[in-house]
């Protein structure tokens, strides 16, 4: 790597200034991007720059030295771009080497040293501030955090040893790991409560209120009225906690996420080794945890989430009409659901109907109930609760949707029934309107075979839990109109929604995968297999869930139905376990013991007595195998790559991109995957049943 292709893009300023009150000057280190307005992220240039900056301070002509950020961060982490290509380079130890070098400067000085957060403090840029005596951020809610874990790493500048001599080694891997590998940051309020930093300011960056706040923190201090933290943590407290994370770690991702396990490792030896010793090893291991495959696809996943997040793919070039009221059919969870994304992101009225007066009130209540909720969480003013809240109502008549721009339909997932209400309610509303429908898996050709403008029509499928699952599938059917699409995309950004275009097809992208990989477990237990052991072969992945705990998550009865689905479109690949339809068939709505509930058995009592029926009536006898050698897992993975094979053959989505943003973001699958395809191709999957990898990290 050169300088030329990773120029810095931080300015670092010196400059003298003398306190109130004091007489000798204190060194202002202030860094800014040379962006307008832009955020401050550290490249190796940059930090060569801050290395002679830093050591040309005489600290014999200076009481202190503060570092300051500009009105937007103090430090929003490293140039990811140049990581990456470390990784490819194999020079990821220079970069991660002049981290230590520049911010050791900080640390070894012989004057008191401060951090000023004045916004976005991330990563590296939180590294940094660690160097320092004592940390004073500003009010707000700017994140502060390390994600590098989340990124298929971890904090490779001093985090892992800095942190947990600061707040202690549990709270330090509470933020290093599990708040990392969650996608979790700290405010100010919460940094401060742990100890992160010292004092909340007030006062915005750069104004008088905020400067007056720091020099007065900052003169206290020298005048010894402040004295920097450290952890009380004796030696039994410290390595319980490296313990306690160890096997949390363990018990989560089984290996296959390296970055949690050597950060752990190192915050286990920071108790008794140097900063010095502590870094050398953080650098080695960093070096090679970097060039893992599962660093490369944590990193490829992280730059299409984002890149994804700003831009949506495959958005047709048309006119996108707007949208000034928006109608539900159906007054259930999703619809409730449904109506508050409207109206929060769209900012519009939104009119619910149902065939049941009492439910539709119940209905429009709940969902009036759920902004009150996100106001007692404080998540927004009672005020804007109330507003949001009068955008929902019920409709006491048909012609209350007449006017309707957006109208989405979530009932019964049976085609019969969404056909039946599209033909109710498309004489009354516009001709201009658009039909949606949330529907998971059902085709939107075949739902608008009878409209008479079945171009307006467009799948639209939010999924479970609404709230926190960003990713929605828009479905093109046959004679779904480009206009109709590009008002779909942009109701999604409103909705703060990441859409992914895809073609009318079986159960779509996520479901359609999850359904591939739950059709191998089906034959595994209707095969015999041990039920714990079929569960847990898939451990080495490192999935949020076990398959029976999704399964549970889900609920057997929908499954079922998606697999009748996809058995009826695919029925050489896709097949009808006995045991789920006896599940489904008996009602029941977990397989698993409920949480706190025990059972003699693996399974929960009536899915051991559904698996144990099946399998007499077939003449299976039990297997103690099946799964607890790696064959399941493997033909898992052969499975998956060869259904997305398919999904791509048959242009369901544009690329594997696309597969992987789908598997990420609704179905939760973990960055150390790349969502999926990255993961197929170095477990080999791709391959053995392909001939060839996806490659999608170079599409």
């Amino acid at each position: 790597m050169s300088e030329q292709s990773f120029p810095s893009t931080v300015t670092i300023t010196v400059t003298q200034q003398v306190l109130p009150g004091r007489e000798e000057p204190i060194a202002l280190v202030s860094l800014d991007s040379t962006a307008p307005n832009g955020l401050v992220i550290w490249g190796s240039a940059a930090m060569r720059d801050l290395q002679r900056e830093l050591a040309a301070i005489d600290t014999s002509q200076v009481e202190a030295v503060v570092v300051t950020g500009n009105t937007k961060s103090f430090g929003a982490g490293a140039n990811l771009k140049e990581i990456r290509a470390a990784q490819l380079s194999g020079t990821s130890d220079e970069y991660v080497g002049s981290g230590h070098d520049a911010f050791g400067i900080l640390a070894e000085m012989d004057v008191p040293t401060f951090s000023l957060i004045t916004g976005v403090t991330l990563g590296g840029g939180l590294e940094l501030a660690l160097h320092t005596d004592y940390r004073l951020s500003t009010s707000g809610k700017a994140p502060m955090g390390l994600p590098e874990c989340h990124l298929g790493f971890f904090p490779g500048w001093g985090g892992v040893y800095l942190l947990p001599h600061l707040v202690g080694a549990e709270a330090a891997l509470n933020v290093i790991v599990t708040d990392s590998m969650r996608g979790k940051n700290l405010n100010p309020a919460k940094a401060a409560e742990m100890g992160l930093v010292d004092a909340v300011l007030d006062g915005a960056p750069g104004a008088s209120e905020w400067d007056a706040a720091w020099q007065n923190w900052v003169v206290e201090a020298l005048e010894g009225k402040h004295e920097p933290r450290r952890t009380t943590d004796d030696a039994q407290t410290w390595d319980a906690a490296v313990q306690k994370a160890a096997a949390k770690a363990e018990k989560a991702w089984h290996g296959a996420a390296p970055g949690p396990v050597a950060a752990i490792e190192l915050v286990g030896r920071a108790r008794t080794e140097s900063r010095e010793a502590n870094g050398a090893a953080a650098v080695e291991a960093f070096t090679k945890i970097v060039q893992s495959e599962q660093a490369r696809a944590s990193l490829y996943a992280f730059e299409l989430v984002s890149a994804r997040s700003k831009q949506a793919a495959n958005v047709p070039d048309a006119t996108v009409r707007p949208l000034k009221k928006a109608a539900v059919i159906g007054a259930g969870l999703m619809a409730g659901q449904l109506a508050s994304l409207l109206a929060q992101g769209a900012g519009i009225p939104v009119v619910m109907t149902d065939l049941d007066d009492e439910r539709l009130e119940a209905g429009v209540q709940r969902t009036r109930e759920r902004f009150l909720a996100q106001a007692q969480k404080v998540r927004m003013s009672e005020e804007k609760a109330q507003q949001l809240g009068a955008l929902i109502t019920g409709a006491k008549d048909p012609q209350d949707l007449a006017d309707a721009d957006f109208v989405i339909e979530a009932v019964f997932e049976e085609m019969d029934v969404k056909r039946q209400v599209f033909a109710q309610w498309e004489p009354v509303i516009k001709e201009d309107a658009i039909l949606a429908t949330n529907t998971s898996s059902l085709s939107i050709t075949e739902m608008g075979r009878d409209l008479k403008h079945p171009e307006r029509l467009v799948g639209f499928h939010v999924f479970n839990p609404v709230e926190v699952t960003p990713l929605l599938e828009i479905i093109a059917g046959e004679k779904t109109d480009d206009s109709t699409l590009a008002t779909a995309f942009d109701l999604a950004a409103k909705m703060r929604r990441v859409a992914v275009r895809v073609q009318d097809a079986p159960s779509f992208v996520v479901n359609r995968v999850l359904t591939r990989m739950f059709d191998e477990i089906g034959r595994a237990m209707d095969a015999g297999g041990d039920p714990e052991a079929v569960d847990h072969a898939l451990d080495p992945m490192g999935l949020p869930m076990t398959p029976l705990q999704l399964l549970d998550f889900v609920g057997p009865a929908v499954l079922v139905h998606i697999t009748h689905t996809m058995n009826a479109a695919y029925p050489e690949r896709f097949t009808l376990s006995p045991w789920l339809d006896a599940v489904a068939d008996a009602g029941l709505r977990n397989t698993l013991p409920p949480r706190g509930e025990t059972s003699e058995t693996y399974l929960a009592e009536g899915a051991q007595e559904a698996l144990r029926r099946t399998r007499d009536e077939k003449g299976v006898a039990d297997r103690t195998d099946d799964g607890a050698d790696g064959q399941l897992l493997a033909r898992v993975q052969d499975a998956l790559a060869e259904e997305i094979g398919h999904m791509l053959d048959e242009g369901v989505v544009a690329t594997a991109r696309d597969v992987d943003l789908c598997m990420i973001l609704g179905a939760n699958y973990p960055f150390h995957m790349g969502g999926i395809t990255p993961y197929l191709d170095y477990t080999g999957a791709s391959e053995r049943v392909r001939g060839q990898r996806f490659d999608a990290a170079q599409q």
